[in-house]
Order: C-alpha cells, then structure tokens, then sequence
C-alpha cells in the first residue's frame, strides 16, 4: 500500500540560497543514500544542471532534527524537508524550492514479508483496513487531526494545520494503489543504489490484491 503518494518533501535552503543553482559547491543534508530524501535531492539537482557528488556534497545526516539543527548552525546550506519539517521553516527566514515533479517514488508504504502474505493474509486485511480508514478520518476531520497530530507529533497547531494543509492537496491518498510508471521508476531507483543487474518484474514487488478487497469493502465509508 502507498500511505504516501506524492512527495511531501522540499529542499529548504540558507536564506543566501536564492536559486537552487546556487547551491553549486554547498553542502546539502539527506537522511542517508538510498532514503527518499536522497532521491528528492538527487532529481531536484540533476532537474536543474548539478550532479551529486561533483557539484553538491550530499551528507547523510540521519533524523531530520539533526538535518535541521545542521542547518540553522551553517553546517549545511540545505535540507531535504517533510511537510511539518517545511511548515516549521516557513515560519522562519528559510526558502523552499518551488514543488515539482521531479522524481517519481513512494516516500510513504506498507510493505510486508511473502511469508506473512501467505500465512497470516488477516492480519494484513486488519492493517490496511485501520490505515484506510485513519487517511479518511484525517483528511475528512481536519480540527480533530490537526489536534492529535500536535499532541502526538508534539509540533505547535499551527504546524499541525499547515503539515494538513499541505497532505490535503494530493500527497495523501484514499486508496493506496499505484499507477504502473511509479513502480516501475521505484524499482529503477533501488536497483541502482543496491546494484542489482537483473530485471525485476512489478509484480514480484507489489501485489494490491488484499488493498483492493478492502477498499471494495469501504467503498463510501465515512467517519
């Protein structure tokens, strides 16, 4: 199931930073190679002329606290950002890039074992039938999540409001397939970080069987 469909992630820049060609010779934070903040940098610089590693220096810095800490102290020029990370900076005199749609990926899903599929297929239904119903119940109830998401996330409401804000537009769907293009660049990207030489088929990665029994069940479901 893809929780998250369309990136919610922006590079957040140095104030200096006008253009993301400045970023030219700068030090930009990801969490590692291969997370998605990876391949959000790497397609936002390559869409605009730089190439990582010869251009940028890309640094795996772990959670986004440390990203961010990184930035504020000058250690970096910028950021790869979720939406709350991009609704705290916004708040502050950091630039975002402007969102495009530069890389197709699947920055948010769930993924279980052939074994588990096979053996325990309830306990999956269960799972996807809770998510489903909790990306509804957000998207629907905006007061009630902007609330638990502050005091869960422990972000201020206003975050809360503007990370909703921003999920509303499209990032979070309310079915959790994928078209075929996106699994078929999402095997691309992780058969070149892991060096796989093989093809490798869609269907030996994704199988939406279970996802659409449930949301044939929940067809018209409302909180």
């Amino acid at each position: 199931m893809a929780f998250i469909r369309q990136l919610p992630y922006d590079l957040v820049a140095a104030p200096e930073i006008k253009r993301v060609e400045d970023l030219r010779g700068k030090k930009v934070a990801v969490a590692d190679r291969g997370s998605v903040t990876f391949f959000v940098a790497r397609s936002i610089l390559q869409g605009h002329g730089l190439e990582p590693d010869r251009d940028v220096t890309i640094l795996n810095m772990g959670r986004p606290d440390v990203r961010y800490q990184a930035l504020m102290m000058g250690t970096v020029q910028v950021v790869v950002a979720n939406f709350d990370g991009t609704a705290f900076w916004s708040l502050r005199d950091f630039i975002r890039s402007p969102r495009r749609k530069l890389w197709q990926g699947v920055p948010g899903s769930l993924s279980v074992t052939q074994e588990l599929l096979d053996r325990r297929p309830g306990e999956v239904v269960k799972l996807l039938r809770t998510t489903l119903k909790g990306t509804r119940a957000y998207l629907q109830l905006r007061d009630e999540a902007i609330k638990i998401t502050s005091e869960w996330t422990r972000i201020t409401p206003a975050n809360a409001a503007k990370v909703h804000d921003l999920m509303s537009t499209g990032p979070l769907p309310t079915d959790g397939f994928l078209d075929r293009e996106t699994m078929e660049a999402v095997i691309a990207d992780a058969r070149e970080v892991t060096g796989v030489k093989r093809t490798v088929r869609a269907d030996e990665v994704f199988d939406f069987r279970l996802l659409q029994r449930v949301d044939e069940e929940w067809q018209g479901w409302r909180p």
